[in-house]
């Protein structure tokens, strides 16, 4: 039995969305390009706050790389305004713990950002989790789904990753392990489908029997 869940955060535990898209409006703003709805902007998150920017700046790398700054500040500052885990989610993430249960989050936000919201939302169930620093790349590098089955002690075997984007299921065939991929985030599951998803769970409440 696979006994080791490793999730992704934006869009599987996390509802960042608001958040997210009122930072980037801002940062565009900041550099005299106009707003984009939510609904787009989810469509770029995923990879990297950088990756975000480059997309919300229709691939203009100058604007891109002037409006990073903006964006970056202006998120630190209010990464918690609406914030909140998926209904369901913390009670899940609790029943799974009180199973026994391993845990830990693999995230293409800011280590920092990931720090914060982990320590709010998730403790004590989940205590390990890791975000994209200097010298830990993004998804779907496999780099932080490796230090966190070396954190957790697990085996490849031991483990199953739960994400909601491509850069998930990505990095877990990087890694070698099996994926579940979440139909509530910011991708559909015909959009999963169409790259590599097979297994899916289409509500929180699937959550307690993984």
């Amino acid at each position: 039995m696979k006994n080791t869940i490793l999730f992704d955060l934006d869009g599987t535990l996390l509802d960042t969305l608001t958040d997210l898209a009122s930072s980037v409006n801002y940062a565009l703003n900041k550099v005299g390009l106009p707003p984009k709805g939510n609904k787009e902007i989810a469509s770029f998150l995923g990879d990297g706050y950088k990756a975000l920017m480059q997309k919300a700046c229709g691939g203009d790398l100058e604007k891109a790389e002037q409006s990073l700054a903006h964006f970056t500040g202006y998120y630190a500052e209010h990464l918690q305004d609406h914030t909140a885990p998926y209904d369901g989610v913390v009670e899940a993430v609790k029943t799974l713990f009180l199973k026994g249960r391993k845990m830990a989050i693999v995230s293409n936000k800011g280590d920092e950002a990931v720090k914060v919201l982990c320590k709010k939302f998730f403790a004590p169930y989940i205590t390990e989790y890791f975000g994209v620093t200097e010298t830990m790349p993004k998804k779907p590098a496999p780099d932080m789904l490796n230090a966190a089955m070396k954190a957790l002690k697990s085996a490849k075997d031991d483990c199953v990753m739960v994400g909601d984007g491509e850069a998930d299921i990505q990095m877990a065939h990087g890694a070698g392990i099996d994926i579940i991929n979440v139909t509530w985030g910011f991708r559909t599951e015909e959009f999963l489908r169409s790259h590599g998803g097979k297994i899916f769970l289409r509500s929180t409440e699937e959550l307690k029997d993984l």
